[in-house]
């Protein structure tokens, strides 16, 4: 009877241990709505469905899409003045303004950006 307890609370342990490393794994960080957060952003440039064929200006407003978040969230992506402007296939440091939080896996801080139900942009949080 005490081997059996033995070897059921062992097994129990490595339960433990299993479901805690695997929600280590799904960790989510929520970003506040409304701040600012910098990013660099990859237009891309048209090619069938997907990428834009004119640049974007500052106060672009596109759908960005999470990797923790199931729908879209609008966002204002800020273009530092001295840029002025991102041309497609350009890369370039910018920042976020979302209209909500939104959630992000850790250590996945990739994006996609979508227009219409286009994707036209990837980026990465910094």
């Amino acid at each position: 009877m005490m081997k059996t307890l033995g070897l059921f609370l062992i097994s129990a342990c490595a339960l433990s241990t299993a479901s805690v490393a695997q929600a280590a794994d799904q960790t989510v960080v929520v970003y506040p709505g409304g701040v600012s957060t910098p990013v660099t952003l990859t237009l891309l440039a048209r090619e069938g469905k997907v990428g834009r064929d004119n640049p974007f200006y500052d106060n672009y407003r596109p759908q960005v899409q999470f990797s923790a978040e199931g729908d879209a969230v609008t966002c204002t992506v800020r273009v530092p003045q001295a840029l002025e402007k991102v041309e497609p296939g350009q890369t370039a440091d910018l920042s976020l303004v979302c209209a909500e939080k939104f959630k992000v896996r850790a250590g996945d801080k990739a994006f996609v950006v979508f227009e219409g139900g286009r994707k036209v942009a990837v980026g990465t949080l910094k």
